[in-house]
């Protein structure tokens, strides 16, 4: 779960090669909003183009931010974080947020998968578990 965290902290301190420092080469990452509109990200260079400037998340969306509330060690070397997305519209201004569910799995103290879901309950579901 430290790995999840640590990750997470450089995530929201926009420090992309920290982020990437915990994620593994062949990281095979389903991110919601990928799975919305495309093909899920399957490789750390696109990973790298995910998070990188230049993306949508950077030319769309200001304030992005992942707040986990609850991480559970699962077993297995996965770990099921409990949080929500917060984003303002860099156009509209408007501001959102949405509960936000993953599933990690973890392999030599790195991220190895990572498949996000749109509520708790899905990604709790994913692992076997109810609440």
């Amino acid at each position: 779960m430290e790995v999840v965290r640590r990750v997470l902290e450089a995530w929201q301190q926009d420090d992309f090669e920290a982020f990437l420092s915990g994620t593994d080469p062949t990281i095979e990452w389903h991110t919601v909003l990928e799975r919305m509109v495309e093909a899920p990200r399957a490789s750390i260079e696109a990973t790298r183009e995910y998070g990188g400037s230049g993306t949508s998340i950077e030319t769309e969306l200001d304030d992005f931010e992942v707040e986990a509330q609850e991480l559970r060690d699962v077993g297995d070397d996965r770990v099921v974080l409990l949080g929500k997305l917060r984003w303002r519209g860099l156009k509209s201004g408007i501001e959102s947020e949405a509960p936000l569910g993953a599933v990690i799995t973890l392999r030599d103290g790195k991220k190895i998968q990572s498949i996000d879901y749109l509520s708790h309950q899905e990604a709790l579901k994913a692992v076997g578990l109810k609440e």
